[in-house]
């Protein structure tokens, strides 16, 4: 199945968190956007400690097997802004400009969004996009 993977996803696949089964299938059709791949890098070199190489290293080999890397186009990008500018709600819903370039190249293609973020799930069922709802690393699902 074509999806759109948030950073989360990703990360949650090379980091070994609860989602990680779920998300190797998608790996290999999958499409992430350029910010989140950005995101992907930070998190697991910050956050968990990953060496920058390595996380370069399973990236590659990520796309080499299939994960489509999107670059967005002005059009995409501009949704993204309008998305969070119309969602973005300090302390009730805090989607990040990853989470909206990830839902905006969603809508755009037409292709669910997985991801576990529960206020990243609410503005994409607002908008219409179908969802694939992953585990977070408590094993909730938004």
């Amino acid at each position: 199945m074509k999806v759109v993977l948030d950073a989360y996803a990703v990360i949650a696949a090379l980091v070994g968190e609860r989602a990680r089964a779920e998300v190797q299938p998608l790996l290999k059709t999958g499409v992430i956007c350029a910010p989140n791949l950005a995101e992907v890098l930070d998190v697991c070199v910050r956050v968990h400690d990953n060496d920058e190489s390595v996380v370069r290293e399973r990236v590659g080999w990520l796309v080499s097997g299939g994960l489509e890397v999107a670059a967005l186009e002005a059009a995409v990008a501009l949704n993204a802004g309008a998305l969070r500018a119309q969602h973005y709600r300090r302390r009730h819903c805090e989607v990040s400009h990853g989470d909206c370039f990830a839902l905006a190249l969603a809508k755009h293609r037409g292709l669910a969004l997985a991801t576990a973020d529960p206020d990243l799930a609410a503005v994409a069922r607002a908008e219409g996009v179908e969802l694939v709802r992953l585990p977070d690393s408590r094993g909730r699902r938004p």
